[in-house]
């Protein structure tokens, strides 16, 4: 599910804003949740908490603040969600780019300029998301929230980050093809792992992060050693 967050102190427009954006996420089928938000405080606590956002639509005149100064602050702080900043005023479109935000809105109740922005949000972020058809409906999940896949009978079970767990129905073949230029590995014909999840390997089981042992076939221990390897060296390159 998407997180995404509105920080703006004109409550009526947040909640047409939340109407607006109802709609766009309704017609793509995506789950999504929109925490309002009316102050910095507010918000800097939510964040102190360890609070995280896929999105943040950020009022350039955020109250008594800058908004554009918060944006600052988030960069400084290496917080790197997508910004899109709305305001009723044009001025600031120019000095805005320095936090390399990822759209620009005017309140003028164009709500097809919202629908541009997400999608571009889809565009930039499609790489980093699977679109996954649940028992509970259509959901998108990031990639690195996702532990690993496990069928169980003819289900698939897609085990997160946080504890909980997705199900769905397919085979782990297309899953695997899906992924293919992502960091995941198949170690055993019932699995598909997130590298990154990973924290033991052994010649017959993968330790994973959340605790599972996987089972790891004789024929791809080499392998999968070697998948890990390279992709640590190439994960403290970018450090």
């Amino acid at each position: 599910m998407y997180k995404f967050a509105i920080c703006d102190d004109n409550a009526q427009f947040c909640e047409q804003f939340r109407v607006a954006l109802d709609n766009i996420m309704s017609r793509k089928e995506a789950a999504y949740n929109l925490n309002c938000f009316y102050d910095r405080e507010s918000f800097s606590k939510v964040l102190h908490k360890g609070g995280e956002f896929d999105l943040i639509f950020l009022d350039i005149v955020f109250g008594n603040e800058n908004g554009l100064e918060l944006a600052k602050f988030l960069r400084k702080k290496q917080i790197n969600t997508d910004i899109v900043f709305i305001t009723g005023y044009d001025e600031y479109a120019v000095d805005s780019y320095d936090v390399e935000p990822l759209h620009y809105l005017l309140k003028s109740g164009d709500w097809n300029k919202l629908e541009t922005a997400v999608e571009r949000f889809f565009t930039k972020n499609s790489s980093k998301k699977l679109r996954i058809k649940t028992t509970s409906g259509t959901v998108f999940l990031n990639l690195e929230d996702i532990v690993c896949f496990e069928i169980f009978s003819h289900d698939i079970i897609i085990h997160l980050t946080n504890g909980t767990k997705e199900t769905c129905h397919g085979t782990l073949k297309y899953i695997e093809n899906t992924l293919a230029p992502m960091n995941f590995v198949r170690p055993h014909r019932s699995y598909l792992v997130n590298l990154d999840c990973i924290s033991k390997i052994t010649h017959n089981c993968i330790q994973l992060t959340n605790g599972m042992r996987v089972p790891l076939s004789k024929l791809k221990y080499n392998k999968i050693q070697i998948n890990l390897m390279e992709y640590l060296g190439k994960k403290n390159m970018f450090k």
